[in-house]
């Protein structure tokens, strides 16, 4: 049985790896980053899915895990495999996921959420962006569906 401290470190790891993974998706999706940044969120999510999940939780999200393998149990079946890479986060992060994973997550999430809002009010121009009520709305949302998973 591992020690508490360890099980709290990787939960927190896994609770980063999701927040930089959809940080990530989020950043390609919009196209507004540069590299720089793409770079660097790419590196935060992988480095910390290798050290809360392992290198077998690296192939599953490259799609080389066990569920890729044409394995025979109901969780592997090749079926269930997503072409999404951004869908292969959750099952990669399924062993190493825990109430600290749910903490960091709601904290992450509310923090994009307030520092959206704190931006678009303090935007200079006449109209702000768009996105930033759209993200600040979606973050604060986010947070509080993900904080009844933290009291579970």
């Amino acid at each position: 049985m591992p020690s508490p401290l360890r099980c709290a470190l990787r939960g927190i790891l896994s609770g980063v790896s999701a927040l930089a993974f959809v940080a990530l998706g989020g950043a390609l999706y919009a196209r507004a980053a540069p590299p720089r940044v793409l770079a660097g969120l790419a590196v935060v999510a992988v480095g910390t899915l290798l050290a809360a999940g392992g290198r077998s939780a690296v192939l599953e999200l490259l799609g080389r895990g066990p569920a890729a393998d044409g394995g025979t149990t109901a969780d592997s079946l090749p079926d269930d495999d997503p072409d999404w890479w951004l869908a292969r986060i959750e099952p990669a992060l399924d062993d190493s996921w825990n109430r600290w994973s749910e903490v960091v997550l709601t904290v992450g999430l509310a923090a994009v959420g307030v520092g959206s809002f704190a931006l678009l009010v303090t935007h200079p121009g006449e109209e702000p962006p768009l996105g930033l009520l759209v993200t600040g709305t979606l973050g604060i949302n986010g947070a509080l569906m993900t904080l009844a998973f933290v009291f579970e």
